[in-house]
């Protein structure tokens, strides 16, 4: 039995190996390319299934069979704008800047200092040859501010403090955000719905 991550980011990729191993998953962990997947769909839901699906298809039969295709969507939502970036997270423009940047500026540019702000993920999984899928999310709470701190992680990670922390997800040990962050908590739940859904073996 195999894990098959449907993502084109490698950090996305390295953050789940050591989220799923601490969970004591043992599973080997592969990445199935995502670079022609659209990410049209308006929840986080509609996003993670369509590319979980696709990367299923893409996969030898004799592979899927022996699967789990998983795929996630997350995002930030800021509570004061209406939950923007929200799905737009990975395709936020603002200012002709990208993503990080782009938040960045539209916050300074509108004065905000801090504005509460949650992260969300939404993992949805097929089971191995088969069209029954199983989905979890997750979701941490925090802060946000216009300026970048520390050097870890990626997307907003340098922007989002979250709740009894002083550190962002940037700052922090990757072993700590493991712990805490909205993947984790979607990880966790998924995980725990795999073991109920099948037996699960290296």
């Amino acid at each position: 039995m195999r894990l098959r991550l449907v993502t084109s980011n490698a950090h996305k990729l390295q953050e789940y190996g050591r989220i799923l191993g601490g969970l004591g998953c043992m599973l080997p962990l592969d990445q199935v390319d995502a670079d022609s997947v659209v990410e049209c769909g308006a929840t986080y839901y509609q996003n993670a299934y369509r590319k979980a699906f696709l990367g299923m298809l893409s996969v030898p039969a004799a592979l899927a069979d022996n699967s789990i295709i998983l795929a996630d969507d997350s995002g930030l939502e800021l509570s004061l704008f209406d939950n923007m970036p929200g799905v737009q997270s990975a395709r936020f423009r603002h200012a002709h800047l990208l993503e990080r940047a782009a938040l960045s500026a539209f916050l300074s540019e509108h004065r905000v200092s801090t504005t509460p702000a949650r992260f969300i993920c939404w993992i949805v999984a097929f089971l191995p040859g088969s069209r029954r899928c199983v989905a979890c999310s997750g979701s941490v709470s925090g802060i946000v501010t216009p300026e970048s701190r520390g050097s870890h992680g990626f997307g907003y990670d340098p922007l989002f403090t979250p709740d009894g922390y002083s550190l962002t997800f940037s700052e922090m040990d990757s072993r700590l955000k493991d712990l805490i962050s909205h993947r984790a908590r979607a990880a966790q739940a998924l995980w725990c719905a795999l073991q109920g859904a099948l037996p699960l073996r290296p």
